[in-house]
């Protein structure tokens, strides 16, 4: 992770023609730190990397897009024609006890024998 966030780093430097030092000076920290940064060999703290994000005119996501465990959602099944009215009407009554009741009768009524 630190690897590829500094790679990332060190691109974005280059491609500004950003000098290290010159990085270094803008964000508060010597040009060997941000040797290291770019490297992989020292973890950049976050608020470190706001300040390079802001300096390099990337956003946070330029740098950590695809890093770390990636989570998909689960799908859900889209309600068509007569289901969809059905949990609209269910979503329309005003009272609590009684959506309960429909949803715990629909429950009841879908568990397998």
């Amino acid at each position: 992770m630190d690897v590829v966030v500094g790679l990332r780093l060190c691109a974005r430097r280059r491609s500004l023609g950003l000098s290290q030092r010159k990085l270094g000076e803008a964000i508060g920290v010597s040009f060997q730190q941000i040797q290291r940064y770019e490297r992989g060999m020292t973890r950049i703290a976050v608020a470190t990397l706001v300040r390079v994000a802001a300096e390099l005119d990337a956003p946070l996501s330029f740098f950590l897009e695809g890093v770390g465990p990636q989570r998909q959602e689960p799908e859900q099944e889209t309600l068509h024609g007569r289901d969809a009215s059905i949990a609209q009407a269910l979503a329309r009554i005003e009272d609590r006890k009684v959506r309960a009741a429909f949803r715990t009768l629909i429950r009841a009524l879908t568990r397998p024998v």
